[in-house]
Order: C-alpha cells, then structure tokens, then sequence
C-alpha cells in the first residue's frame, strides 16, 4: 500500500515502454560520478576544490543581471541547498546580482563533494563585497538545525523568504510496479566539479540499460521526510518566530514535471513527496498567510544526474534539442530567471522555466526510441561547445 500523501499507482507496461525497444542493448551498472575513483576524487578535491570554486564563481559573477527583485534589506532568503546545482545559482544571483541577505543550510562530505568548497567560495567572495551570507552543513531536517538558522536570524531580520531545494530521494518504484530496466548513457563526470562532462565526444562512453530497483519502507520514509515535508518542517518554527510576513514572505520549492508514464519519476518516492510537497505548500499558505511557489525546471546537468537512472540521457538529449532550437538555458541563467518569484507583484503563480523543455518532450522520446550505440558520440555534438 501506498503511504499517505502518493499518486495513484499507474499500470506497470505504462514505465516499460522505456525499455522495451532497447532489451537488445548492453546492461551496465550505472556507478556515482561515472564511476569516479574514490581516492582520486579525495586527493583531487583537496588540492584544486577551493581554487576550482573559486575560479567558477569569479566567471560566473561577470555575467550576472540584477533582475529587480527589490529584497528589502531587513529581509533574508534561507536556502535548503545552496551548494551546488540550481540552488547554488539561486543564492548567487540573490547574492552578488540582487544584494540580497542569504542564508543556506546544505549537507555535503567536506572530503568527498565539491559543495563544500562552494560554500566556501560564496561565503569569502561576500564578505568581501560587504554582503550577508551564511552557510551551515547541517542535516536540514533535523530540529537542532533549525533553530541554529533561527537563533542567526533573529535581531538581525525581520522576515524572511525561504526555498526549500532539498534533493534526497529514492530514484527507486513502488513494489507494485517492479525493478525494471531504462535507456541511460555513460558519461564521464568533472574531476573537481563532479558534474558530468559533455564538453568532449570521448566523455560519452556509451549508451545502455540500466537498473531501476525497488524502494524499501526506509527509502520511502527518508524520501518523503526529505522531500515531502520538510517545507513545513521549516515553516512553522519561522511562522512562530514572526518571521513569516503574512502577504509577503515567499516559500518555494524545486520542483519537476515529469511525464505522467516516467518509470522512475512517476511510479516511486519521489513521486510521492512531490505530491506531500505540493500539498504541504498549500497547508503553508492557508496557515501562515506566506506567498507559495513552485519553481518548474528541466534537467539540468548537475552532480544528482550521476544517481538518477536515466537521467544523463534526459538532460543530454533533451540539452542537445534544446540548443538547436535556441532555447537551452544553464544553470546560471534559470537562476537569473527565478528571480520573478521575489519580485514585486509576485502573486504566487507557479515559476515556470520548463516550457521549451517540456515542448520539446515529444521530439526527446522520438530520437530516444531510436538512439543506438552507432549514434555515440555525435547525438550530443552541439553540448560539446557548451
């Protein structure tokens, strides 16, 4: 039985059709960080993190656009993440484009993730430019932690915005759908930055099925106490704090449209707790009177990629359509453009940033079908000059 909270259940032949045209293809193991050496990626981490960071920061900071969000400077953005990935170009562009005040709670291994090193970066690089920012690597989650965030914003803000980018799920089924097998691609991840590397056609080792399994009870309870709750975890304790501004505080989250027959996304946990999520949002917005967003993005080619089975295929093939259409967007720039979410007027509509991806869908699963080992490299030719 499906917790409290899931979507319906669909037909289990709804996910096979994912695979069921590919069974001739190689099944391989789909390993975190492509298979990255551990004691290598140790060694590497500690001696070019901190640099590399930094490095990536300093350019990214020369084309940023302040986008007019008008935070006012008695107020603060808490971030669940800030780390890496798409929350990481939020407290960015809130940062050192929008001057805003940001506080980011993330949970990375100091040995073993870039995000660290990130936080380090971001944190150094505001202080110098006189602006707030505060990271902690806490587990997000945990009530210890709130009130630590709590105890640092208090005397010092008024209100506060708040965006939950938690990403700790199971990429795992319900046990009523079964294990199955779907079409991924085998690509080599950064070194230091741990995202994978489509800049070179050699990266892109090869094309194959992977392994979808089937989530466990704990799988499904972290994925929902993750991603599923953890928004009002976090609310009431600001709302009871007076840091909910009723009418003008934002509380957002990260969200993703899949496709309704997805075998990953649509019939596991994380299904579920976008669910939990939505629903948890609009008990947030009937309580505390806060402004409530979802931001909708597409696949973005960030270090979670390396767990989500499929997913290096979603974003490559779906990265490389969208360039050809001239609508592909980074990471840096659906940061700039989440800005509408925090700017004045902002009813609480849903902050769509998907439209060409999710238009682009049916192109995607053409030349998915179709996608075979003699089309390695060149499918994803034009993500090599990204």
């Amino acid at each position: 039985m499906l917790l409290a909270g899931n979507p319906r259940p669909l037909a289990r032949a709804a996910g096979q059709r994912y695979a069921g045209r590919a069974l001739s293809l190689e099944t391989y193991k789909k390993l975190p960080l492509g298979g990255t050496d551990r004691r290598a990626l140790v060694a590497s981490l500690a001696q070019h993190g901190l640099s590399t960071a930094e490095a990536v920061l300093a350019e990214q900071r020369k084309t940023l656009v302040p986008q007019g969000t008008r935070i006012p400077k008695d107020m603060a953005v808490v971030i669940l993440g800030g780390s890496n990935g798409i929350t990481r170009a939020l407290a960015v562009q809130l940062l050192f484009a929008e001057r805003a005040s940001v506080i980011c709670v993330h949970l990375d291994s100091e040995k073993m993730q870039i995000g660290g090193f990130h936080a380090q970066a971001i944190t150094r690089a505001a202080q110098a430019a006189g602006l707030f920012a505060r990271y902690f690597n806490e587990d997000g989650t945990k009530p210890a932690t709130i009130e630590l965030v709590l105890n640092e914003l208090t005397g010092k803000f008024r209100a506060v915005h708040f965006v939950n980018g938690i990403a700790a799920g199971a990429t795992k089924r319900y046990a009523e759908h079964g294990p199955t097998q779907v079409k991924d691609v085998d690509v080599a991840f950064h070194p230091v930055l741990q995202t994978p590397d489509f800049s070179k056609p050699e990266n892109i080792r090869k094309i194959g099925l992977v392994d979808v399994e089937v989530a466990s009870d704990l799988d499904i309870e972290r994925t929902n106490k993750f991603m599923g709750t953890s928004s009002l975890l976090w609310a009431e304790p600001l709302a009871a704090a007076g840091l909910i501004s009723r009418g003008e505080s934002v509380v957002g989250f990260c969200d993703y449209d899949y496709p309704a027959d997805d075998p990953v996304y649509a019939m596991g946990p994380l299904a579920g707790a976008k669910t939990l999520q939505r629903e948890t949002m609009a008990q947030i917005r009937e309580r505390f009177g806060a402004i409530t967003a979802r931001l909708c993005y597409p696949p973005v080619g960030t270090t979670a990629l390396g767990a989500i089975p499929g997913g290096l295929l979603m974003y490559g093939l779906s990265a490389e359509i969208l360039l050809e259409q001239g609508h592909y967007r980074d990471v840096m720039e659906l940061g700039r453009d989440s800005m509408g979410m925090f700017k004045p007027g902002y009813g609480g509509e849903d902050v769509r940033l998907d439209a060409a991806y999710q238009a682009c869908l049916p192109e995607f699963h053409r030349r998915k079908e179709a996608l075979g080992p003699s089309d390695i490299p060149a499918a994803f030719h034009r993500l090599y000059a990204v």
